[in-house]
């Protein structure tokens, strides 16, 4: 997992890859390490364009790269064409010795036999390949790593089926064919029904940057079942959890404040976790859930201090917003050991830096720990607004959930007082 960060003694950012375990005996090193820029925009920019350089450079030593990829190497060592991004940007001459080198062989129905070679064509002809278009929408897009990560995952698991890595000439016959052969493998429906969900609207972009002439996904997703919703726990389950998270023993040195944040806010597990000292106000009884970066110095549990660029992200901009405390949630939190002042993450520990996401660790043992689910707890909290007739508009004030109906319009409007808002928090604290 590569990460980037910042040296003490030096100016600028870094990208740290980690080396192959095979490798690492023959360039006597675990992690390369190439500095990206002066600012984290510019690192921001270069990160996966140097990263894929790095990685090309590992499959070079490892005899693993795919002919598009080791063609692409001897161009970017060759001093003759310093700064080329891809191989349609070499002379022409170049291109028909290296066609003639690799010819393409093609079956009675005139398609390529040799997907390497046609691979290869394709590169030179200026066709783009998926990871191409993952990092020009990084150029010009805000997106969050776990939607890259998830472009990633579905992009490729369609490349593999297909056979190659240029994807813009795919047809309507083939997407139904992806999706019988991901229901054939045994994905579940609404697993299929989210990776098609995905490509469509990846092809959309497509459309709009001239990549391609048709959304061939469109309409792939009717009949297509939702995940199923699951029952909520019992609520002796919640409230045994709730006591649990609030009570101190020989064995838990501390209150599970996240938790108890989580339970009487509703809130997302990320926007819990990745809350600043700054973030809770225990004189005005407030928690402010907004996005946040900043170049964080911290302890890591098992030793050695690191330093790091540190994102919180929200769902939406949207989610950004003020809460008051309910008087359960204060009772619960007043004894928190917050710094003053102080805009450093509360548990820098839980950042999850290849897709800047907290808690994710932490979360993932309240089954076994409390009986429950984390999403559980904004489940539990969003259930009871509901049931007890809340306004979805105070609804949406509290907890960001959107209720089916609610007007954009009326949404401008809207101004709740603080009493409005304290009113449903105690309804969520119940």
């Amino acid at each position: 997992m590569s990460r980037v960060f910042q040296r003490p003694d030096r100016g600028g950012y870094y990208l740290g890859v980690p080396v192959p375990y095979e490798l690492r005996k023959k360039l006597k090193k675990s992690e390369v390490v190439r500095k990206l820029g002066n600012t984290y925009k510019e690192a921001n920019t270069k990160r996966h364009q140097v990263e894929a350089k790095v990685q090309r450079e590992f499959g070079a030593e490892l005899n693993k790269l795919s002919l598009v990829e080791e063609v692409t190497t001897i161009y970017e060592s060759d001093p003759n064409f310093k700064g080329i991004k891809s191989l349609a940007e070499i002379p022409d001459s170049d291109k028909e010795k290296i066609k003639a080198a690799h010819p393409i062989d093609l079956d009675n129905l005139g398609n390529p036999t040799t997907p390497e070679e046609a691979a290869l064509w394709e590169a030179l002809n200026g066709k783009t390949t998926y990871q191409q278009w993952i990092n020009r929408r990084l150029l010009v897009e805000n997106i969050s790593k776990s939607t890259i990560n998830g472009w990633r995952t579905k992009l490729s698991k369609l490349a593999e089926w297909k056979g190659t890595d240029y994807l813009a000439d795919l047809t309507k016959k083939e997407a139904i064919q992806f999706k019988d052969y991901l229901l054939s493998k045994g994905h579940e429906g609404s697993a299929v029904k989210n990776i098609i969900g995905t490509l469509n609207g990846f092809w959309n972009w497509l459309m709009e940057n001239d990549l391609t002439k048709v959304n061939v996904w469109n309409g792939l997703k009717k009949r297509l079942p939702d995940a199923d919703k699951k029952p909520l726990p019992p609520r002796e389950v919640l409230i045994r959890a709730t006591e649990k998270a609030n009570t101190i023993t020989p064995l838990r040195k501390t209150k599970d404040y996240s938790f108890l944040i989580q339970r009487y806010t509703a809130c997302r597990k990320g926007a819990a976790n990745g809350l600043r000292h700054c973030d809770i106000d225990l004189e005005d009884k407030t928690i402010t859930f907004m996005a946040w970066e900043k170049v964080v110095s911290y302890q890591k549990i098992r030793g050695g201090k690191r330093r790091e660029k540190q994102i919180r992200r929200l769902k939406s901009e949207k989610d950004e917003r003020k809460v008051p405390m309910s008087k359960a949630l204060y009772e619960a939190i007043k004894d928190m050991p917050l710094v003053k002042g102080s805009d450093d993450p509360i548990w820098p520990n839980r950042y999850k830096e290849n897709d800047d996401s907290w808690g994710s660790h932490h979360c993932s043992e309240y089954k076994n720990k409390y009986g429950l689910l984390s999403h559980d707890l904004r489940r539990f909290g969003i259930t009871a607004l509901i049931n007890e007739g809340v306004s979805p508009y105070r609804i949406w004030d509290v907890v960001r959930h959107k209720i089916p109906g609610m007007s954009e319009v009326t949404m401008m409007y809207n101004r709740p007082t603080t009493e409005d808002l304290i009113e449903a928090m105690e309804v969520i604290a119940k």
